[in-house]
């Protein structure tokens, strides 16, 4: 199976300083990502983004790929910017696994799972 013919899903999330994990669908995340539509309650914020993707690479295996961002909100909560995490920006491991664990609730696996 080519990875052309693979389907890969994709879910986002912002991770506020509070603890805070929000999911966004992929038509908000793009909305959102191209200024379409703003989200107030983030109104001059500094908070991080994670997306969490995968592919099906067989029946007992899935691949799966994160991405993060540092993110400013601006003073009408539209995306102002982006830019990679920093240290002072750093998503925890605790953030990370939350969030793919998460994503992926709905894929049941027959046998343990390692990662």
């Amino acid at each position: 199976m080519s990875e052309s013919d693979m389907d890969i899903e994709t879910r986002h999330f912002v991770l506020g300083k509070d603890g805070s994990i929000r999911e966004f669908s992929e038509a908000e995340a793009a909305s959102i990502g191209t200024g379409a539509s703003c989200v107030p309650e983030y109104a001059d914020s500094d908070l991080r983004y994670l997306q969490v993707s995968w592919v099906t690479q067989s029946e007992n295996e899935i691949r799966v790929q994160t991405a993060g961002a540092a993110v400013h909100f601006d003073a009408k909560g539209r995306l102002a910017e982006a830019h990679p995490v920093t240290k002072p920006d750093a998503i925890s491991r605790f953030e990370h696994d939350t969030c793919v664990q998460w994503a992926l609730r709905n894929i049941a696996p027959e046998h343990p799972v390692v990662h």
